[in-house]
């Protein structure tokens, strides 16, 4: 594996990139304060922008550092179109030995149903087949979030099991449904 930590990315609509402190509002006023995208995460409560820094400890000076990391992967998700940044995407515990990483991603409710996070998903999956050299990637979400689940299929990724009771969000204690794409899956489908 090679990792390239969080490098730009684009898709038809989108832009990937690194955060940049300039984009706490936006972020936090198109996705973070809305209580339907909250409760599906583990992130501390974010009544204010302030909250942003102080609870969830998000755009410090060590988090915005974090981005030197070869294998730190997390996006803001951009809209091409206005500049806004209405997201966030995320590569979370990336496992050498195993070459696989974690997807999570939050988006704001006025660009659910759009397509938009299918979109950055498949381009995530093909960045860390092509360029960083993963085996596998895989997801969760609640079971009472099934649209998070149908994304992940449309982007590719295979429902592997569910664990019953097994993730804690800000909303309460749900079964955890498992997806995965393995890299044969995704070269094969490229062929």
């Amino acid at each position: 594996m090679t990792h390239k930590g969080t490098v730009s990315l684009e898709t038809p609509r989108l832009i990937l990139r690194r955060f940049q402190k300039e984009d706490l509002e936006q972020i936090y006023y198109n996705c973070w304060n809305d209580k339907e995208v909250w409760k599906w995460t583990n992130y501390a409560p974010m009544n204010c922008i302030a909250d942003v820094v102080t609870n969830a400890n998000m755009f410090t000076n060590n988090w915005l550092n974090a981005y030197e990391k070869s294998d730190r992967y997390s996006w803001a998700v951009q809209l091409k179109e206005t500049g806004e940044v209405i997201g966030r995407y995320f590569g979370m515990h990336p496992d050498d030995e195993l070459r696989q990483v974690e997807l999570a991603c939050e988006i704001g409710q006025r660009w659910w149903n759009q397509g938009l996070m299918t979109e950055a998903t498949k381009r995530v999956i093909e960045f860390f087949f092509q360029e960083v050299g993963m085996n596998r990637i895989y997801a969760w979400h609640a079971s009472e979030n099934p649209a998070s689940g149908k994304m992940q299929e449309k982007a590719g990724m295979k429902w592997e099991g569910t664990l019953r009771q097994g993730c804690k969000c800000n909303n309460g204690i749900f079964d955890k449904v498992m997806y995965a794409i393995l890299a044969e899956d995704f070269f094969r489908e490229k062929i």
